[in-house]
């Protein structure tokens, strides 16, 4: 269900997702397009702890009117957001918390009457599948068996999918926070060791995983994320990382945080690394350590994206007819490889041919011909124009030379006109007509000066552009005018 805010005149791209959790609540902005693609632009978190109104112990849990009134501020200020940013699509949901209080209709009816908001209280079943679906934005697992675990504050929800299918899928009210309250401030550890054991042997969990099996284990949400955030930075093993985050822990390494984090010795270091998660965190890392144990999970993934992803997602399917569930996943892995080369001197390692289409691996869900491609771009986006007889294009048909070519047309183009710091390049206007095509860009008006910045000058620019121009006109075989505020036109 999605929440219409006021309107606007245009049409907009812009969507939100609230994960009203059991320890926070989550509130995710994406700007998308219909292939399926979304790049998330905000990102905002209100620690409203529901779950210390919900102790495991407790029969008939309730929210506390204190719990309420945090809940509608922080909501209130989530619909600040949206109208400032004019989202019309938004969608709020509640989970564990929520799920299991009494008074739950009254407080979804308090917020639709303060705030004109609709909530969704979601089953433990829906926010599984809801899982799944943000963890496959993430990462490129369609086409395989996959074993999905969140931890959240209330719950873990568990979820077998494959190819965007969910083979199965159930939610055990095992979470961080509850475990907390009724367990590690009492110091139980041992005690909480066997009521996760005994909560998940009765609820049948350990059969099913095995009749259905799976290829590989993803974990998301925050408890699993500052898990292996913990183990990357060297928390959980004392040995050297490389640069390369790979994102995701063995059942060694997880072992070993563990031990480390129920020492009364390290306390001032949890704090001080996990900040306010450190009260749930012990909690969060044994249920994990118990999962791995019952499970035989010997090394998990991590994925960036959760619920509220999902929620977006299973919205955007539903406003875009054409939408590709897998459009974001390949997005992202190319995202992901270019934040590794966020440096000049990475950057021109990356530009050499060899080494990244050796590395092709790291491109999810791309042909190997296709990551070939890219690195030949990447390689020719400057300097010198390629001849098409080089031994690095033999290998490919026709008409892909022919694709590559325009690509190289057209990124070579853009890369100098980047070079241009006063142009607007978010109001570029492009038109096309018998006799070629025509890019109009535009200025950005009262941009101030910045001191101590140099730029390459507009005659150097300029005489560049007139060289790619005619590569330009060679490929399409049509001319294409820039016109560049204030004076300066230049045609192929």
């Amino acid at each position: 269900m999605a929440t219409n805010l006021p309107s606007s005149s245009k049409p907009s791209n812009l969507f939100a997702a609230v994960d009203m959790g059991t320890n926070s609540f989550k509130m995710v902005i994406v700007r998308s397009d219909p292939t399926g693609k979304f790049l998330t632009i905000d990102r905002i978190k209100q620690p409203v702890v529901l779950g210390r109104d919900m102790p495991s112990s407790v029969p008939n849990p309730s929210l506390s009117t204190l719990s309420q009134s945090l809940s509608l501020q922080a909501l209130n200020h989530f619909k600040e957001v949206l109208n400032s940013h004019k989202i019309q699509q938004a969608r709020f949901a509640a989970t564990s918390a929520v799920r299991e209080a009494t008074n739950k209709a009254e407080f979804v009816d308090n917020i639709r009457k303060t705030l004109g908001l609709d909530v969704e209280v979601l089953s433990g079943e829906e926010e599984a599948k809801l899982v799944y679906l943000g963890i496959l934005q993430f990462l490129p697992i369609y086409s395989k068996i996959v074993l999905a675990v969140d931890i959240g504050g209330g719950s873990t929800e568990f979820v077998i999918g494959f190819k965007g299918e969910v083979l199965f899928a159930t939610s055990l009210k095992l979470g961080h926070v509850s475990l907390t309250e009724r367990f590690v401030k009492n110091n139980e550890i041992a005690d909480m060791r066997l009521y996760i054991q005994s909560v998940i042997e009765e609820s049948g969990l350990v059969n099913k995983v095995k009749e259905l099996g799976f290829e590989m284990v993803v974990g998301s949400s925050g408890t699993i994320k500052a898990i292996e955030k913990a183990i990357f930075s060297g928390y959980g093993v004392d040995v050297l990382k490389e640069f390369q985050r790979e994102w995701r822990f063995s059942k060694l390494e997880l072992s070993s945080l563990v031990e480390r984090l129920c020492s009364e010795e390290e306390k001032v270091l949890r704090d001080g690394f996990f900040k306010r998660r450190s009260e749930f965190i012990v909690a969060g890392a044994i249920l994990l350590e118990e999962i791995f144990e019952v499970l035989g999970i010997e090394e998990m993934e991590v994925s960036g994206y959760a619920l509220a992803e999902g929620m977006v997602t299973e919205v955007l399917a539903r406003v875009y007819s054409d939408y590709d569930i897998n459009a974001n996943a390949r997005w992202r892995s190319v995202v992901r490889l270019a934040s590794r080369f966020n440096s000049e001197k990475r950057m021109k390692s990356a530009a050499q041919c060899a080494g990244l289409a050796k590395n092709g691996s790291h491109l999810h869900g791309y042909t190997t011909e296709e990551v070939k491609l890219i690195a030949l771009l990447v390689r020719y986006h400057r300097k010198k124009f390629p001849k098409f007889g080089h031994d690095s294009l033999q290998e490919f048909p026709k008409e892909v030379k022919r694709k590559f070519a325009i690509l190289c047309a057209i990124i070579r183009i853009s890369v100098l006109l980047q070079q241009y710091s006063h142009m607007n390049f978010q109001e570029v206007e492009v038109s096309h007509c018998p006799e070629g095509f025509k890019l109009v860009l535009n200025e950005i008006k009262d941009q101030p000066l910045i001191y101590g910045t140099t730029h390459p000058s507009p005659v150097s620019i300029e005489k560049e552009i007139v060289q790619e121009l005619e590569h330009f006109r060679k490929v399409f075989q049509q001319t294409l005018m820039v016109i560049i505020p204030p004076s300066s036109t230049l045609e192929s």
